[in-house]
């Protein structure tokens, strides 16, 4: 009983340490040739708060603390492909659908969130034809409420 009880520990940790997180992926990828990556820090986000006129949209800009871009255009169709598949993966880790269109299996565009109750860690959007591929990944203390709000104005 032991054993069986060891084994399944090892598994169970094998497994989540194969687990990735959308940083690590954009980690990953950042490096490859013709990749363009871009971080814009807390601060910018703050300093862009302060200008944005709108309630909704400067209460969601303090609540992130990092966004990402990742554009793979220039890369190598299967880089692209290798990309949005990680990303794909991520539904098997805690991250879940918020929205999307699918055009075929490696063309549209896909929102994912990775939530705890009422509040959103991590977002991270892709949108990908035959010759583009741009991820990006926004993450903080963000209230669900707010992007329901700012998803509310688009849809007007």
């Amino acid at each position: 009983m032991k054993r069986i009880l060891i084994a399944l520990l090892l598994l169970v940790t094998c497994q989540m340490s194969f687990c990735q997180s959308a940083s690590s992926i954009f980690n990953d990828f950042r490096d490859k040739k013709h990749a363009e990556y871009v971080t814009v820090p807390k601060l910018l986000m703050t300093v862009a708060a302060a200008k944005v006129k709108d309630g909704n949209v400067a209460a969601l800009l303090k609540e992130v603390d990092e966004a990402r871009v990742l554009t793979l255009s220039d890369c190598s169709k299967s880089i692209r492909k290798k990309f949005l598949k990680k990303i794909a993966e991520l539904s098997k880790n805690g991250y879940s659908e918020f929205t999307g269109m699918k055009k075929d299996k490696y063309a549209g565009m896909t929102v994912l969130v990775k939530e705890t109750g009422n509040t959103i860690s991590e977002v991270v959007a892709t949108t990908s034809s035959d010759n583009s591929c741009v991820g990006i990944l926004i993450s903080g203390t963000i209230n669900a409420e707010d992007v329901a709000a700012i998803i509310g104005m688009v849809d007007d």
